[in-house]
């Protein structure tokens, strides 16, 4: 007869238990909102990516999606936001920071939506929504 085993289970030996996954879910909730934050001031558009990038290897599959879309969002703004302030001069440079900003505002709102009701995105790493 093998003996039973009483002892409690290690917490480490878990994958990744419900309430990790749900607070990875709440954080990138936390995220979408610093990304729509971040029009009026740009900077918590990086403390969302930097903090997406922290927690994406260790989410579950859905939250790491959106924290994928969140990287990506981060990087093409920034891009958006360099080319306007580079091209100011040229009054275009005052047109794509105007659409920088406007994208980066449907983006939060889109991912917001989708991770509130459970989907992923269909392409995390593309530009477009």
């Amino acid at each position: 007869m093998a003996p039973t085993d009483t002892s409690p289970p290690n917490p480490d030996d878990a994958p990744q238990s419900a309430r990790d996954q749900n607070s990875d879910r709440v954080l990138a909730v936390i995220n979408y909102a610093l990304l729509l934050v971040g029009i009026s001031n740009g900077v918590t558009v990086l403390i969302a990516a930097i903090l997406a990038y922290v927690r994406k290897d260790n989410a579950d599959p859905l939250v790491k999606n959106h924290f994928q879309f969140q990287i990506r969002t981060f990087w093409y703004w920034l891009a958006m936001v360099i080319v306007g302030a580079l091209t100011w001069i040229f009054l275009i440079g005052m047109v794509i920071l105007l659409l920088a900003t406007v994208w980066l505002g449907i983006r939060g709102v889109v991912g917001l939506i989708r991770i509130v009701d459970g989907r992923p995105h269909p392409d995390p790493t593309g530009f477009w929504i």
